[in-house]
């Protein structure tokens, strides 16, 4: 180890460190005198951030979330799994406040060929409700010791504000992990695939969208490119549906009763 390497490793840990900026620059020098890899830098730094966000800065809010029905026949509940490709799903009885338990959805496969058995009641699962100004770091900890990957998120009032997974935590570290259900990627929601050619997410927000595309597309009322297009036509468009704006075409490529999923966007 040189005498660089070893001045920057007593300055990290002989100096007070005063700041999260002061400790971010000690941390870079030492990635770029290779005292560690310079690729793990991003991950530290969001370790750090990671720190200071709660439950409510992540959650998918409840109107986003795919919930079923304590009443839902079997055939309805297995449309939902196929369309959503979710592992998950909390149950309400009637009410969106009032959840009774968590499905997952590998439990309905003994019944495909006896639906008339199925009892959902039986199925459900203990459902983890945590506050919404509940820090990250700690809800990963209690997530883990209970063995729970997906939590309901709950207000003040202790109305539901959404759910917060375990891969969206895990995201907020390494980044964004897309699955076989995940069909875009980019940052925001939003990749360019070509000149004009866009493949976007449902939940993308319109700011970002906007920024990527160029486009000016604004609303007061809803925050999602999927919610947007929604709104503009009147109701939620079905998958592989095209529809002509005076800015772009739309091509919807994965959507299901309640939400856009995926779609591309062609400028004009």
């Amino acid at each position: 180890m040189n005498i660089f390497h070893n001045k920057v490793i007593k300055q990290l840990f002989t100096q007070p460190v005063k700041s999260r900026a002061e400790l971010l620059e000690i941390l870079q020098k030492a990635a770029d005198s290779e005292v560690f890899d310079k690729d793990s830098l991003p991950l530290i730094e969001a370790l750090l951030q990671f720190g200071d966000m709660r439950a409510k800065d992540i959650l998918l809010p409840r109107h986003e979330v795919d919930m079923i029905d304590l009443n839902s026949p079997i055939e309805e509940i297995l449309k939902l799994i196929i369309s959503t490709g979710h592992s998950r799903f909390p149950v309400v009885d009637g009410n969106v406040n009032d959840i009774v338990g968590i499905f997952h959805s590998k439990d309905i496969v003994h019944y495909i060929s006896e639906p008339d058995s199925f009892d959902l009641h039986s199925l459900l699962r203990q459902p983890l409700f945590v506050p919404d100004m509940k820090p990250l770091d700690s809800l990963l900890y209690e997530m883990r010791i209970k063995h729970s990957h997906l939590a309901i998120v709950v207000d003040e009032f202790t109305n539901i504000s959404g759910i917060v997974t375990l891969e969206m935590i895990v995201e907020q570290i390494i980044g964004e992990i897309d699955d076989e259900h995940d069909s875009v990627d980019g940052e925001h929601g939003a990749i360019e695939l070509g000149p004009d050619l866009y493949r976007v997410k449902g939940h993308c927000g319109l700011e970002q969208f906007n920024n990527i595309t160029g486009l000016n597309w604004h609303d007061d009322k809803v925050e999602s490119v999927g919610g947007f297009i929604s709104k503009s036509i009147g109701r939620v468009p079905a998958s592989n549906e095209r529809i002509s704006r005076d800015d772009c075409i739309i091509e919807i490529i994965s959507a299901d009763s309640r939400k856009i999923n995926a779609l591309t966007i062609t400028k004009k």
